[in-house]
């Protein structure tokens, strides 16, 4: 662990007011992340909760991005000392006072240790439940070298500014290392707004639709045209896609890999099926995780809740724990490197199946700790690619939830009509029914998937859901193979 002297002597408790000097332009080697278009809040007055920051520092550091790579520039950042939490305020200029936000995120410049080393954490406050709301940690930083990230306000953005400014906390409650700011702001985004350039890369990272060339071949479905789909996770033919891309469905859902663990499907593949005229969902599972996937060893104990139901190889997790977002996030990257369309999610009925305390709390803060989850999911994924679909699976009660609709472009939902052959005739499939066909009636996809085998029950399901406004499909459980139905799926 690196330790590098103290400079810092601040009281336990401390406000520095907003300093109007300009700063110092940046350096011509400074590491720039693409910020979201909108307005620029610079933090107005910084509150030492606990810990201190560096002697003579204060918030004039913190407004802009000038140094990168090793540079230590006492002036032009703040250090702050090991077990220490701050509090920024970022004020809405009068113009914004009960403007609506479509997107909002946390500019950083970090040094300090590795998330592994060491964890900073960020947490905005939330106004109307007066509790602190985790945003990112120092996952995305390298040990030591300035390194540029943006954190994603997760929606609803109102939460954050009913009751004042927006209220950005840092700190950590370890007692090994200082770390360094040299960014802390707050960009926002009005509702309706674009980013200049098309689309704002977060954290600098991933490529969005890198070596796709779809244009080269039939122009896809939209999204609100879509009649048809086919679903498969295993089993792919000489593990490529080439009888799915040969297929005249509209839509596609596979794996993110093509054997269930770290092989996962290329961007050429992925262009090779969009050049058919579909669209390609990426499935992953974001409320369970099986231990053939190579993010398993990177999950703590602690962070698993148990074995699902029928599937010993595959645990619940603690979705809605901070340490659990970088698998889903890398998830959200890979499939929009991959040049998928979107995603669809897996294991939302998570909240439902754990114990109703899993959290501490209640079966209904289950349910808005998932939404917030899924939020999170769409916010993240369509800063960085617009046109990115999040299509969920089962659980469509959710959509009493607030902001989930906003969130979504549709829901997927299993066995709504036949299980296995066996007719849904619980009241829990006439309340699915129910609420898929709301999430219909407000404008979104609904996909459907029964299984059965039996020519009566398939006719059944596929008369039953198109008349509801639904695309059906219907094919085994195991979903090892790309099932035509004939008279009922396009040839």
């Amino acid at each position: 662990m690196r330790f590098v002297s103290l400079r810092w002597v601040l009281p336990w408790l401390v406000v520095l007011g907003a300093c109007q000097q300009s700063p110092d332009s940046p350096s011509e080697d400074t590491h720039e992340v693409a910020p979201l278009a909108g307005q620029l809040l610079t933090c107005g007055a910084l509150q030492v909760v606990r810990g201190g920051i560096g002697a003579g520092q204060g918030i004039t550091g913190l407004a802009t991005q000038t140094l990168s790579g090793t540079q230590d520039r006492w002036a032009e950042y703040v250090e702050f000392a090991a077990n220490s939490q701050v509090t920024c305020s970022f004020a809405l200029p009068a113009s914004l006072t009960g403007v609506a936000l479509s997107a909002a995120e946390v500019g950083i410049n970090y040094r300090g240790p590795s998330r592994a080393e060491m964890r900073w954490t960020f947490e905005a406050w939330d106004y109307s439940t007066g509790t602190w709301v985790a945003v990112g940690d120092n996952t995305f930083a390298t040990s030591w070298k300035w390194t540029a990230s943006a954190l994603t306000l997760p929606g609803p953005l109102e939460r954050f500014t009913s009751g004042g400014p927006i209220l950005v906390r840092y700190g950590t409650a370890a007692t090994g290392d200082v770390s360094q700011l040299d960014l802390l702001v707050v960009r926002v985004q009005l509702a309706g707004a674009t980013d200049a350039d098309g689309g704002t890369t977060l954290d600098a990272g991933t490529p969005v639709d890198a070596g796709t060339a779809v244009d080269a071949g039939t122009a896809p479905v939209p999204w609100s045209g879509v009649s048809s789909f086919t679903y498969q996770l295993t089993n792919y033919t000489h593990l490529k896609l080439d009888e799915i891309a040969g297929s005249k469905f509209d839509l596609a859902v596979v794996d993110l890999s093509r054997d269930g663990t770290s092989d996962y499907f290329r961007a050429d593949e992925i262009a090779a099926v969009k050049a058919t005229g579909k669209q390609v969902l990426a499935y992953f599972e974001i409320g369970a995780i099986e231990d053939t996937r190579p993010e398993w060893p990177q999950v703590p104990a602690d962070l698993k809740l148990g074995a699902v139901a029928g599937w010993p190889a595959e645990q619940y997790v603690k979705y809605w724990d901070e340490r659990w977002w970088p698998i889903v996030q890398g998830r959200i990257d890979q499939a929009i490197t991959a040049g998928f369309d979107g995603c669809y999610l897996d294991m939302i009925v998570t909240y439902e199946e754990i114990a109703a305390n899993a959290a501490g709390t209640n079966r209904a803060d289950l349910a808005r700790k998932m939404v917030a989850l899924i939020q999170r999911v769409s916010q993240y994924a369509k800063a960085r690619k617009p046109s990115f679909r999040v299509m969920p699976q089962n659980s469509p009660e959710l959509v009493d939830e607030a902001g989930y609709l906003a969130a979504i472009d549709g829901v997927a939902m299993e066995d709504m009509y036949w299980s296995d052959d066996a007719a849904c005739t619980q009241d829990w499939c006439a309340q699915n029914r129910t609420n898929a066909g709301r999430v219909r009636a407000a404008g979104k996809l609904v996909l459907t998937v029964d299984y059965a085998v039996q020519a009566a029950h398939v006719a059944d399901a596929y008369t039953r859901s198109r008349a509801a406004g639904f695309v059906p499909y219907v094919s085994v459980r195991a979903l090892d193979r790309m099932t035509v139905n004939a008279g009922w799926d396009p040839h």
